[in-house]
């Protein structure tokens, strides 16, 4: 009779669902969760503006009020929201193709998501204060200050907190640029598909269209931040914000649906030629092989 330890050992690896695929169901089911990724990205970049105006205005009862700048809600009663929202998109964009450190995708992610964490832990300073009112960093504290403000000064914080925001916004718009970039067939693709009189040049070019717009957009609305003009109550920093936050969440949203990882392009393995073996003679077997045909 089996022992409590044994049995215990023996239900141990049924409760194991990670691996329940094989073979090609297992990177299916890994894709699947990478693109999830993707939709998790793009929804968070198009839904937090709206969230915050929303949040404030019915859920918070702070009234509708359109701030100078998205950074401006964290001095507002959407902090927790705007710190958590943002964490989670700088947090994914930074692990965002960490299998594949030597890829102009994983370190476009990977500056973007620290920079966006830059914007979150290094915060914009308080907007709507009269002149005479103290600083954070002056003693006692003032009200609604950080302690990353208190420590730097408010002027340091908010200096950093803007080359953070230009950064995050450059390498958004190189993001979408990948993504289009992915959508051109390699050279050995474009003469496969001459030489069976089919020639083209995009996988799809229709996302390639899309993604290169995505991030032409984010470049115009990063300009507009700086020499725009401002429509209605909305500064021209907010509007370029939004409008490039919502291109970058409409480029991840089309990526997470319609993208897959392209093939890669592998020379062929040449092998020297050998002594013939014998007709009868046993052929090596590889360690995993004998493993993995049970």
């Amino acid at each position: 009779m089996p022992t409590l330890g044994e049995r215990i050992l023996n239900v141990l690896p049924a409760m194991n669902t990670h691996s329940g695929f094989s073979g090609s169901g297992r990177d299916a089911a890994y894709t699947r969760s990478y693109r999830v990724m993707r939709l998790v990205v793009g929804f968070l970049g198009v839904a937090l503006p709206l969230v915050f105006i929303i949040g404030e205005a019915f859920f918070l009862r702070g009234g509708v009020h359109v701030r100078g700048s998205i950074s401006a809600y964290y001095h507002t009663s959407m902090q927790d929201i705007f710190v958590g929202g943002l964490c989670v998109i700088g947090f994914l964009l930074a692990t965002y193709m960490a299998g594949e450190l030597r890829t102009w995708d994983f370190w476009a992610s990977l500056i973007a998501g620290l920079s966006v964490l830059g914007v979150v832990f290094f915060p914009t300073s308080r907007s709507g204060l009269p002149a005479s009112a103290p600083a954070c960093g002056s003693v006692p504290e003032p009200p609604g200050c950080s302690a990353v403000e208190q420590a730097l000064g408010e002027h340091q914080t908010a200096v950093i907190h803007g080359a953070c925001a230009i950064v995050f916004i450059l390498f958004l718009a190189v993001m979408s640029f990948l993504f289009a970039t992915s959508e051109v067939l390699s050279k050995q693709d474009r003469l496969t598909a001459r030489s069976r009189a089919e020639p083209r040049v995009f996988r799809n070019p229709v996302l390639f269209w899309i993604h290169s717009l995505c991030a032409l957009v984010i470049l115009a609305a990063g300009a507009w931040a700086f020499a725009g003009a401002g429509i209605w109550e909305l500064t021209p920093v907010y509007i370029g914000e939004v409008a490039a936050v919502w291109a970058f969440g409409v480029s991840w949203l089309i990526a997470g649906v319609a993208k897959t990882a392209p093939a890669r392009v592998r020379s062929a393995v040449v092998t020297p030629p050998g002594p013939a073996l014998p007709a009868d003679a046993a052929l090596p077997v590889a360690p995993g092989a004998l493993a993995e045909r049970r």
